[in-house]
């Protein structure tokens, strides 16, 4: 019996690709849907893009005023130097003929003095020793003075209240009373000569051994005298100098800066003297004037490179009128004398006023500095700022045209005050001239009215110098005034706007005599030209939107298909420009200037190739003619209540209009955006219809395997119950297969 083969029970099929086929065919409605969404978004967004270039021309014709356009004014003066003019709308096209004959100044109220307390190189003895600012302060206690053997008691009282007054005559009392007790006819004054004590001690019949200091003592009088050294042997009527300076320190000084340690230098006859500043906290002034002084003197006995010795020469430094000042005496050659060099290292020559100054080949020179020594501090609380004649007070009022300006003396410096008053309601600008030393008002307007500034309490304003409750200090303002076509006109300020109707003059200057400036007024073509351009411009933009939703493309033969725009099929689209055109060029009354037409508003010239006209253009050339020969005319034609942009205004609303739901675009995008929305609510229907019969699909093809396994598995079951062998050499049944007896012999015989 021949062998049976089976082909197995797989189908062979490609399940999977007949089942893309079948879902494939069955998506066809589907991709028709999505097709239709994205044509319907494709115009919905071409409406919105037309909606906003018809927004941003809405937009321009609203702003399209006649101020801004046809009625716009200019105004130029023949000289700006003198004067500059603008013009409202209201101004007649006009010219005049205007002088200048004052400008209006502000009310100035300046100190009538330098505020600063000068520095004067003498020691105020009237001070208390607190107050001092000595180098070495002089503190309580007693202190030894001993005279042939006999030592008496110097008592120094408390330095918050004892003057260095009280501790010279102390001093110079007990002195002379020990001197008269063996010697009756003795006297003794103390004085201070260049800047130092000095015991003139006569009526003596007898020579005196002095000394002073001990021990034992318990204040430092002696050592901060200079006087524990200054001592007398054998001496009949003596004259004992201390020596240490009893002036200020240098930094306790309202100088314009604070004076650093270090070299400078003069140069005397060709050579070069150095001098040291000592520590400005400990170097009182008239130390560093005698030692400064002493360097030049000794170069002077000395000779310089381009001077012989001059034995007798002597500079004396000082402080004069407030300003240091260097004599030379007794000199019998002329000498050359120049201060500053390369090399210093301190800057007391330039805060004393003397750096670079110079003076050759003189007899006796004197030289004075160029700034104040002493002046009022802008930093630092007002009781150390230097002022004289201020009341030291936490509660002090200074008022000025009726504002109150707080002030505390023990905190608040003179920058503070300054930038207080300039913040306050007081109209007025307070600024320190740094160069003379003094405060100056400025009221913030021009014109005749003084200040009224009164010390409410406190002694502020009497120290700042400023004549309070009078008008001493103040120089008045003036009014502005003017001549226009031989009318004077009075103004308070600078600005003049009551001399011509619609223009206001901004005076600078005065005008010479005689001299007058032309000022014409004239339509602004300027202003006009560009705003018209920027509304065509804009207009031409939504020209330029709808051909481009508009336009078609036509196949060809045997060619490409043809294409369309969005809004291809919209006939309203399709001719709303040229309607717009049509509106925007409409005749409005009579006469020459009676459309935009006449203003040369345009559409190209004629005779220019198709498709080159369709937008506007403008003829400025004639723009500016009928400016010139009817601005009237013009302003009436641009105004949107007499003129075609009313319309166009109008017609453009009723396309576009966020207000309006009816608007034409409005009404267009809230179709589509519903109509899109419908679409893809059947799209997303469509989709579940193909998910479920892809899935029926799959299920069958699936059952159909299923099935051919378990057939091809029965098929091999009956072959081995036959005893047939079988192989498969297809895909199941339907297959061809080939089969090989099991060896069934048959004998015979």
């Amino acid at each position: 019996m021949p062998s049976i083969q089976f082909g197995g029970v797989v189908s062979g099929l490609n399940t999977q690709s007949i089942v893309d086929a079948l879902v494939a065919a069955e998506k066809q409605p589907l991709t028709a849907l999505q097709t239709q969404e994205a044509n319907l978004t494709a115009q919905k967004s071409s409406y919105t893009t037309v909606g906003t270039a018809m927004d941003d021309l809405i937009a321009k014709i609203k702003a399209f005023t006649v101020t801004s356009a046809g009625a716009s004014r200019s105004a130029t003066s023949t000289n700006s130097s003198i004067l500059t003019a603008t013009a409202s709308t209201s101004a007649a096209v006009a010219t005049y003929q205007v002088s200048v004959d004052r400008l209006a100044t502000a009310t100035r109220a300046g100190s009538t003095a330098a505020i600063g307390a000068a520095v004067t190189g003498s020691v105020n003895t009237s001070l208390t020793l607190a107050k001092a600012n000595l180098a070495a302060p002089i503190t309580v206690g007693n202190m030894a003075l001993t005279v042939d053997g006999t030592t008496v008691q110097v008592a120094v009282g408390d330095p918050t209240t004892a003057t260095l007054q009280d501790v010279m005559d102390s001093l110079s009392s007990a002195l002379q009373a020990q001197l008269q007790a063996t010697d009756p006819g003795s006297t003794v004054s103390a004085t201070i000569v260049g800047g130092k004590l000095q015991l003139a001690i006569g009526g003596n019949t007898a020579a005196h051994d002095i000394s002073f200091g001990d021990v034992g003592d318990t204040s430092n009088l002696a050592t901060a005298m200079g006087l524990k050294t200054q001592g007398v042997t054998a001496t009949q009527n003596a004259t004992i100098t201390s020596a240490a300076y009893l002036d200020p320190t240098i930094t306790s000084l309202n100088l314009p800066g604070n004076i650093t340690a270090g070299q400078i230098s003069a140069i005397v006859d060709g050579t070069i003297v150095h001098y040291t500043v000592g520590d400005p906290t400990t170097t009182t002034l008239d130390q560093m004037m005698a030692g400064f002084g002493k360097a030049i003197s000794d170069q002077l006995a000395a000779g310089g490179a381009n001077k012989g010795a001059d034995a007798a020469a002597t500079m004396t430094v000082g402080a004069v009128g407030n300003r240091l000042q260097l004599a030379m005496s007794g000199a019998t050659l002329t000498h050359s004398l120049s201060f500053g060099s390369a090399s210093d290292t301190s800057n007391a020559l330039g805060m004393l006023g003397i750096a670079n100054s110079s003076v050759t080949n003189a007899s006796d020179p004197t030289l004075t500095g160029t700034t104040n020594l002493g002046v009022t501090r802008m930093l630092g609380p007002l009781d150390g700022a230097g002022l004289t004649g201020l009341t030291s007070t936490t509660t002090g009022v200074l008022t000025i045209n009726g504002t109150d300006i707080a002030y505390d003396t023990t905190i608040d410096s003179l920058a503070t005050i300054t930038s207080r008053i300039n913040n306050s309601n007081a109209g007025v600008i307070a600024s320190v001239d740094r160069t003379n030393d003094e405060v100056l008002l400025t009221r913030k307007d021009t014109g005749a009215l003084a200040m009224d500034i009164t010390d409410t309490s406190g002694t502020l304003g009497a120290a700042l110098k400023l004549a309070p409750g009078t008008t001493n200090a103040q120089t008045i303002g003036s009014t502005s005034q003017v001549t226009v076509d031989g009318r004077s006109v009075v103004s308070t300020s600078n600005t003049v706007t009551s001399a011509i109707d619609g223009v206001t003059m901004n005076l600078a200057s005065q005008s010479t005599v005689g001299q007058t400036e032309t000022i014409t007024v004239g339509v602004d073509s300027t202003a006009v030209t560009t705003a018209l351009t920027n509304l065509i411009s804009s207009f031409n933009h939504l020209g330029d939107v709808l051909d481009s939703a508009t336009a078609t493309t036509p196949g060809t033969s045997g060619g490409n298909a043809g294409a369309a725009s969005p809004l291809a099929g919209d006939p309203t689209a399709m001719t709303m420009f040229l309607s717009l055109r049509d509106t925007f060029f409409q005749t409005i009354g009579s006469g020459t200037l009676n459309s935009m037409g006449s203003l040369g508003l345009n559409t190209g010239a004629v005779g220019a190739a198709v498709g080159t006209t369709n937008r506007l253009m403008l003829d400025q050339n004639k723009l500016a003619a009928a400016l010139n020969s009817d601005p009237n005319a013009v302003a009436n034609l641009l105004d949107k209540s007499t003129g075609p942009l009313g319309s166009l205004l109008t017609q453009l609303q009723g396309y576009e209009d966020p207000s309006n739901k009816n608007a034409y675009i409005q009404a267009h995008v809230a179709g589509l955006t519903s109509e899109v929305t419908d679409t893809q609510h059947r799209e997303a229907d469509q989709q579940t219809i193909i998910d479920n019969y892809t899935t029926m699909i799959e299920a069958q093809y699936t059952a159909m395997e299923t099935t051919l396994a378990m057939l091809q598995s029965q098929s091999q079951q009956i072959a081995a119950q036959l005893g047939y062998t079988t192989s498969s050499t297809g895909s199941g049944l339907g297959n061809s297969s080939s089969s090989s007896s099991s060896s069934s012999s048959s004998t015979g015989g």
